[in-house]
């Protein structure tokens, strides 16, 4: 090798050497902020927090260089840990029924989402912006009662859950969880001859009704897997209400389930993302929420767990599009009720303690 070759090469090593420096950097220094830092994410129960376990937080954290402590819950365990953390939050991200938004908000619990922060925001139908902006929604199910197709008939009406051929062979969901308020609405509704989103402003009128249910409610279950186990194995014919997306992928594994239509409609099941007040990590906590928001996610998410997304532009399978009320539009041809929830969360205290009342003694 001559001299002017040997300078050429080490020249051109050099410049390639030079060239990558400036390049892997760029990835580098655009996570290294959140290399080695740590998060607490509060997520749901059930195939959601499933996904989110095996889907979303290894990527995130091999993007990031960070970790993710995830923790699964329902609405009301989440906001007491956040209650409970208020003067010294270890959570960064905490997930929440719309049901529990206001409740958060009002206790100062929760900030509004930062939209520079969070780019996937942008994406996210307005409907679906809780609060002057405090929350977002990630998944929208529907919410119904279900059962099982090989013992019972069809359930087409919220009505035949009083009937006779269900006493003693009703598996009714925990008054801890939104459904039962839904349910209250529905005998309201029974009892003054108006529409479910009128009698939910009379919902004392229901209790009587309810009362009337007593008969058919076999247990009441806390944990939706062990009453699908339950159902399935024809100990029960009937339960919820409850999500589609914590009943239809069982179906879809051969649960011989079916989520019913009710003629009345149905409600909608909207799960929400926070970002905590006061939180150890509010920027790798944005960045969490806006991985959730984002369209490989939000597609991910609504096809494992069956639930509509909550952006736009997303190109669902053909089985998971059928089913899921997905774009927004079709929630109302579904008839998919969303309660007054500012109206009604005054009274859950004590819509608590009357079910306890009525179904306990």
């Amino acid at each position: 090798m001559t001299e002017q070759t040997r300078k050429a090469t080490i020249t051109g090593r050099r410049k390639l050497i030079a060239a990558a420096g400036l390049a892997a950097p760029m990835f580098f220094i655009r996570n290294a902020w959140a290399a080695g830092k740590s998060i607490y994410v509060g997520t749901y129960t059930g195939v959601q927090g499933e996904y989110i376990r095996r889907q979303v937080v290894p990527k995130f954290q091999s993007d990031y260089d960070c970790k993710v402590f995830q923790t699964e819950n329902v609405t009301l365990g989440n906001i007491g840990i956040l209650r409970t953390q208020k003067a010294n939050p270890n959570y960064s991200v905490m997930m929440m029924d719309d049901v529990g938004v206001p409740i958060a908000k009002n206790e100062g619990l929760i900030v509004p989402l930062p939209k520079d922060k969070i780019p996937n925001l942008a994406k996210v139908f307005p409907n679906f912006i809780y609060n002057d902006g405090y929350a977002a929604a990630f998944a929208i199910s529907t919410v119904a009662p279900w059962y099982n197709t090989t013992i019972a008939k069809p359930v087409e009406s919220f009505a035949d859950l009083w009937s006779e051929r269900f006493r003693g062979r009703f598996m009714l969901v925990t008054p801890k969880q939104t459904q039962t308020v839904q349910l209250l609405a529905v005998a309201a509704s029974m009892v003054t001859g108006k529409p479910i989103l009128e009698a939910q402003y009379e919902l004392d009128k229901g209790w009587s009704k309810m009362a009337e249910l007593k008969p058919n409610v076999q247990t009441i279950y806390d944990n939706v897997g062990n009453a699908i186990l339950q159902v399935s194995q024809g100990q029960a014919d009937v339960a919820g209400p409850d999500f589609s997306k914590s009943i239809i992928p069982y179906v879809a594994k051969g649960a011989p389930l079916a989520l019913s239509r009710p003629a009345e409609g149905s409600f909608a099941g909207v799960n929400t993302i926070t970002l905590v007040k006061g939180s150890p990590e509010p920027d790798l906590g944005a960045t969490f929420i806006d991985r959730i928001l984002s369209p490989a996610v939000q597609k991910g998410m609504a096809e494992y767990a069956t639930a509509a997304p909550s952006v736009s532009g997303i190109e669902l399978d053909a089985k998971t599009a059928a089913i899921v009320p997905y774009p927004e539009s079709r929630m109302r041809e579904m008839k998919l009720y969303v309660l007054d929830w500012n109206h009604i969360n005054p009274q859950r205290s004590a819509i608590l303690d009357k079910y306890n009342q009525v179904f306990g003694s």
